[in-house]
C-alpha cells in the first residue's frame, strides 16, 4: 500500500461520515520528537481540534514533555499539558508496555493527568491498548481504544476508539489519517485525524 492508498482510504472515510451526518470534527495533529539518545527523547505536541467542519467551535492542546525507555519494550513518560479554551493545564505520566503477537505490535499503556481546570482539580485515569499492524515496510494500520476515568462524578469521562493508516515518508517524518469514535456519558461523535510525527536527532 502505497501513500496514495493511505490518501484515498482517509478520503473515503471521509465522506462517508460527511454523508452520513454533520457533527463530525477534525483534528489536525503535529507531533515532535527530539532524541537525545538512544533511550531518551523530548516530545512536544500541538492539536488543533475542531468539533464541526465548518471549525466554528474548536481548540488548541499543547504538550511538552520527555520519554525514557526503561526496557526495550517499557517507556515512561511525564510532562506538562494545556487547553487553553477549557482554562485547563496540568501535569501527566505515562508508562508504555508493547509486546509482539506474531506480525502484530500490542501497546498496553496508562496515562495519570493531574487537571486543573479553573479553580478545581482532577485526577483523570487513561487506559489505552494498540494493535500496530504492518501492511508493508512503510505502511501500518493501527487500531485502539482508550478508556478515560476519574475520580469525580461521573467516574466515567470518555472513551475513544480510532482506527488509523500510518505512512512513513522519509526517516524523521511520519503520516497518519483515520477517524475516531468519541463518546462522553451523554453524547457521541466522530473526528477525522490527520497528523505528522517529525523526528529529530540531535
Amino acid at each position: 500500500m502505497t501513500l496514495k492508498h493511505n490518501v484515498l482510504f482517509l478520503f473515503l472515510i471521509f465522506s462517508t461520515l460527511t454523508v452520513a451526518q454533520n457533527d463530525i470534527g477534525s483534528w489536525l495533529i503535529y507531533k515532535n520528537k527530539l532524541k537525545l539518545n538512544s533511550k531518551t527523547s523530548i516530545d512536544t505536541q500541538y492539536q488543533h481540534r475542531s468539533f464541526t467542519l465548518d471549525f466554528e467551535e474548536d481548540q488548541a492542546l499543547i504538550t511538552a514533555g520527555m520519554s525514557h525507555a526503561l526496557l526495550e519494550n517499557l517507556t515512561v513518560s511525564a510532562g506538562y499539558r494545556k487547553i487553553g479554551a477549557l482554562s485547563e493545564n496540568g501535569m501527566y505520566q505515562k508508562i508504555a508496555f508493547s509486546t509482539q503477537l506474531n506480525k502484530v505490535k500490542l501497546v498496553n499503556s496508562f496515562f495519570l493527568e493531574e487537571r486543573w481546570i479553573g479553580d478545581n482539580f482532577q485526577l483523570r485515569y487513561r487506559f489505552g491498548l494498540t494493535a500496530k499492524i504492518p501492511v508493508n515496510a512503510k505502511t501500518s494500520l493501527s487500531l485502539t481504544e482508550e478508556v478515560f476515568l476519574q475520580n469525580s462524578t461521573p467516574n466515567f469521562n470518555q472513551n475513544r476508539i480510532t482506527a488509523q493508516m500510518s505512512h512513513r515518508l522519509s526517516e524523521a517524518l511520519q503520516l497518519n489519517s483515520g477517524i475516531m469514535h468519541w463518546q462522553f456519558p451523554n453524547s457521541k461523535s466522530w473526528a477525522f485525524l490527520l497528523s505528522l510525527s517529525h523526528t529529530i536527532n540531535i
